[in-house]
């Protein structure tokens, strides 16, 4: 035996000359067809075991020999031709040498090989248990070609499946070929022998692949390095529909025969029934997603529309979650612009919102019929309208309420066509929700513009009720300017500070902020505004102090307090004060118990021990008395100590609606 390392260059030697016969030596001549190359590397790992040479030897020189080869021919490190015919090579010298190394001992029996038609009936019965057990496409398309190449002993196995859209074959599935190319690469119908065989519906069978006239090699896929082919079309027999083309390759070249041809041709017309039904279930499980979508769109959409009541907000969620519901081009919300006594088909459908690009039309009367038509018969329609652009389908769902119509939602389509039922359906009911929710907004719109008219009206009438208290109030006062000093002056002066003590709460109502009302702090400020410039003779100097307070008095009630309070102060003044050059007169208000509490207190002398305001003969005391019980439904109570007298008025506080 020669020394190893002689060997090795010997079998290296050997190896290098089979390539070189096989492929040549002329630089950039490709490698087409494997089987030389698998023969070559055989015979290197039987020689490798007769020479006592190791694996890793071995194919350390295999290495080196392949990319010496690669050189010459061209071939790229990152290309899958080049990587799968390394691979092919590299895993035939391995076999050889494991074979060499693992003979079957004396003794031992090989097992008989599994009879033809029994294998096959085996891959048939799996085929249709991979379609019955699993039926989503890929997962099935990978178990067929496996059991496929095992069956025909074929060294690779793919399937191609035709896309009525396109018109082009799809690599879907793939083994002994490059996993990246599965979904990538396509096939026009006639190019190469796959797509011959789909656009002939007929089976090829190409043992010298390469010599085919219509061979073409798929950059990409790796399949250069097969000898033979054989295309099968896939169809669903009965109706010669092509589903795809099933192939099979092989690195030497084989003539197959009748038995296997017809094998294949039954494979393919089991697996064109198994990718119909997996494309069944594939699309009414994309249906079904698709409804679930749309009905929680539509729970969405109803939601969002229940969130508020601003009109314009309300018009675009509706067009905006319609165009998603639908997939449109385009949608839009129309309403009828006309008088009362115009009839529907006279008015002029007018845009209240839309979505989507804008298009002119080039006759907008047809558009303008079809959604009047719409508005008018309460039924869903559909019409071709023609565009500058071109023509589109437009199609229009009534938007009524069981009270009258509110207009038409109005959809441009893409190139799907008009809806089917189902998705007419979650349409209609979608159309249902939006025009609850456009008179809802409506409604509010409407109640919102009739408050803001009555406030207008209630200011204005604060506003006139003022000027004329202020005009009696003047004519008081010139009155008593002529005779200030008659015994009735007094009478005069409290009836003056009265009515300006209305009219100032009058001047206060009509503030638009203050219609529904002011805090007991403000009204207690216009009322001592008012004492200073009437109340308070020459010679008084008086000091408010005027407590914040959230107690708040609904506008009815408020016109009641400032008389109160006016009543309180000018009883102080007038009394509590008299032959004093000064006083302290001090409000403040608050609520407990669901009631309210105003305290009117003030330094000066008191009332007598007992002093009960309902027998009082003063008509201050007695006007307090009978606002506080009759009107107020409250209670009324005034003492005296040695700080002076403190008057408390209490009342339930009720709103405008509840008091009379």
């Amino acid at each position: 035996m020669m020394p190893r390392h002689a060997a090795l260059r010997a079998i290296a030697t050997d190896l290098e000359s089979d390539l070189d016969a096989a492929y040549g030596t002329d630089a950039g001549r490709t490698i087409t067809g494997g089987q030389p190359l698998v023969t070559a590397f055989e015979r290197f790992g039987n020689q490798a075991v007769e020479h006592d040479i190791t694996l890793e030897d071995a194919l350390a020189v295999a290495v080196e020999t392949l990319q010496g080869l690669f050189e010459r021919t061209g071939g790229m490190g990152n290309d899958p031709a080049t990587v799968k015919a390394a691979g092919v090579a590299l895993a035939a010298g391995a076999r050889a040498y494991q074979a060499g190394g693992d003979q079957v001992a004396p003794d031992r029996v090989p097992p008989e090989p599994i009879p033809r038609q029994i294998a096959r009936l085996s891959a048939l019965h799996q085929i249709n248990r991979a379609a019955t057990a699993n039926l989503k496409l890929s997962e099935m398309l990978d178990t067929v070609v496996q059991v496929v190449a095992r069956t025909t002993a074929s060294d690779a196995c793919e399937v191609f499946l035709y896309d009525d859209a396109t018109g082009l074959l799809t690599l879907r599935a793939a083994v002994g070929l490059n996993p990246a190319s599965v979904n990538a690469v396509t096939i026009r119908i006639g190019g190469g022998i796959t797509g011959r065989a789909a656009l002939e519906a007929r089976l090829i069978s190409a043992p010298d692949a390469h010599q085919h006239d219509s061979f073409l090699a798929h950059p990409g896929i790796g399949d250069e390095i097969y000898t033979s082919q054989i295309s099968v079309p896939i169809l669903i027999q009965g109706q010669g529909k092509l589903v795809g083309i099933l192939n099979i390759h092989s690195m030497e070249r084989r003539d197959h025969e009748d038995d296997e041809l017809e094998f294949l041709q039954t494979a393919a017309g089991e697996l064109a029934i198994s990718i119909e039904n997996a494309r069944q279930y594939s699309s009414t499980d994309e249906r079904l997603r698709q409804k679930v979508a749309e009905l929680g769109t539509l729970q969405r959409v109803s939601r969002m529309l229940a969130s508020t009541l601003d009109l314009p907000d309300v018009l675009r969620l509706i067009s905006e979650q319609a165009i998603e519901l639908i997939h449109a081009e385009a949608a839009a919300i129309f309403r009828l612009s006309r008088q009362r006594w115009q009839r529907i088909q006279d008015a002029t459908p007018i845009i209240e919102y839309r979505v989507g690009p804008v298009r002119e039309l080039a006759h907008p009367e047809d558009r303008d019929n079809l959604v009047k038509e719409v508005i008018r018969t309460g039924t869903t329609k559909s019409s071709d309208v023609r565009y500058v652009d071109g023509v589109s389908t437009l199609f229009c769902l009534p938007l009524r309420t069981a009270r009258e119509p509110v207009g038409a939602l109005c959809f441009r389509l893409n190139h799907t066509g008009v809806p089917d039922d189902d998705t007419l359906g979650i349409l209609q009911a979608f159309s249902d929700s939006a025009a609850m929710a456009i008179e809802n907004a409506q409604l509010y719109q409407d109640a919102m513009h009739s408050v803001q008219t009555q406030s207008a009206l209630v200011q204005e009438m604060h506003h006139r009720v003022r000027n004329n208290l202020q005009t009696v109030a003047a004519l008081l006062s010139l009155q008593l300017r002529t005779a200030e000093d008659a015994p009735w002056s007094t009478e005069i002066r409290e009836a003056i500070s009265r009515i300006q003590s209305i009219a100032a709460v009058h001047d206060l109502l009509s503030d638009e902020q203050r219609l529904g009302g002011t805090t007991v702090d403000v009204i207690a400020r216009l009322v001592a505004e008012d004492a200073h410039s009437t109340l308070i003779p020459p010679g008084l100097k008086v000091h408010f102090e005027i407590e914040p307070s959230t107690l708040r008095i609904p506008s009815r009630q408020a016109t009641i307090i400032s008389l109160l309070i006016n009543e309180l102060a000018a009883n102080a003044i007038s009394h509590g004060f008299q032959n004093r050059s000064e006083g302290a007169i001090r409000i403040r208000g608050w609520e407990a118990d669901d009631c309210a509490h105003i305290e009117v207190f003030n330094d000066g002398r008191g009332v007598p021990d007992g002093f009960d305001p309902a027998q009082s003969r003063g008509l201050g005391m007695r006007i307090t008395q009978r606002l506080v019980t009759s009107d107020l439904k409250g209670t009324f109570t005034i003492a005296s100590n040695d700080d002076g007298t403190r008057a408390l008025i209490q009342f339930p506080i009720v709103e405008d609606d509840e008091f009379s």
